[in-house]
């Protein structure tokens, strides 16, 4: 786990501060907990202080040092509030006072307003809370990155040598993504490789057919967005449509694909469809041993992010700490 390691060693460097909305909950305080012992986050519990204290009783731990702030406390409230109000209206979709207090009410809501504001540089949450819950509230405050119209997902693949280290889109947002979306997937997963693996992006536009291999207009549309791609940036190294083994075996790429711009040696893998890419990480992930981390959200200006209900303690550890190299875009460097 060298990613892992280059991450935490440059959080230890500059501790960053991460919100929790999802709180409650037995492991991301045993997460937290360790990320604090480990000098690596600032952890920021959004709760209520009581209910904090009685979920530490109940599961018999400590949380001496964590910070815990309570979305309805009046002042943060009225604060939370306020800039709501203000942002809606900026976007020319007002909203009343009571609806402002309402959406901010909301743990989710109230961390997003924290990292809008640059309180914290990053939200990690879906431990309770629903995918859908998580973006709707990322939706709703945070700003898009330039040039990034759709809100989609990515994991990091690392193969159980470590050896072999991949960044899986979309594999948890967009369901049916047009050509234009999966264009923007790929166009925002580029600078993963470059932050997470220390690699110049080889991406690769999946599909069930090479090159025109297969006559659909499935295929057409990933022909259509690799296009796209290279229009918005000539300098990324992508190509498609590409079957799998014509993707990642270079032995393949020569038979399938002979003058591929990747030659079987992609570190991007781009899904044409929700349904691909979720199946394909879990294949990955449960029949050949990788680890997968994420799914971190990709396209949002401050850094939020989705963690599966199933997840591990440990899990959401790797998520705030990878999360924060992220935002900073230096994993890399230490």
């Amino acid at each position: 786990m060298d990613i892992l390691e280059r991450c935490k060693n440059a959080c230890q460097q500059h501790p960053g501060v991460v919100v929790f909305p999802d709180a409650l909950d037995q492991r991301v305080l045993e997460a937290a907990r360790q990320l604090k012992a480990d000098g690596l986050v600032e952890p920021v519990l959004m709760a209520s202080p009581f209910s904090v204290r009685n979920k530490m009783q109940t599961t018999r731990m400590t949380g001496a040092g964590l910070t815990v702030v309570d979305p309805v406390s009046p002042g943060f409230l009225e604060k939370n509030s306020r800039d709501y109000m203000a942002l809606r209206k900026a976007k020319g979709k007002s909203v009343t006072a009571e609806a402002a207090r309402e959406a901010m009410h909301c743990p989710l809501g109230a961390a997003a307003m924290m990292v809008r504001r640059g309180e914290a540089e990053i939200g990690v949450g879906g431990n309770l809370s629903s995918t859908a819950a998580v973006l709707r509230a990322g939706l709703s405050v945070l700003p898009r990155k330039p040039g990034i119209k759709t809100i989609s997902s990515f994991f990091l693949m690392v193969s159980p040598s470590g050896e072999k280290q991949y960044i899986f889109a979309d594999c948890a947002v967009v369901p049916e993504p047009s050509a234009d979306t999966l264009a923007d997937i790929a166009v925002a997963s580029a600078d993963k490789a470059t932050i997470l693996l220390g690699q110049a992006p080889r991406i690769a536009m999946l599909s069930f057919s090479t090159k025109g291999s297969a006559v659909h207009h499935r295929a057409k549309m990933v022909s259509a967005a690799v296009a796209q791609i290279r229009t918005r940036d000539p300098n990324l190294l992508v190509d498609g449509e590409l079957q799998l083994d014509a993707a990642v075996v270079p032995r393949v790429a020569a038979l399938k694909a002979p003058g591929s711009f990747i030659d079987g040696k992609a570190n991007v893998l781009v899904f044409p469809s929700l349904e691909a890419g979720n199946i394909g990480y879990k294949l990955v992930q449960r029949l050949a041993g990788y680890t997968a981390i994420g799914p971190f959200i990709q396209g949002f200006e401050g850094g939020w992010h989705d963690l599966s209900r199933g997840c591990s303690a440990n899990d959401i550890y790797m998520v705030a700490v990878i999360g924060l190299c992220l935002k900073r875009g230096n994993a890399t460097q230490h």
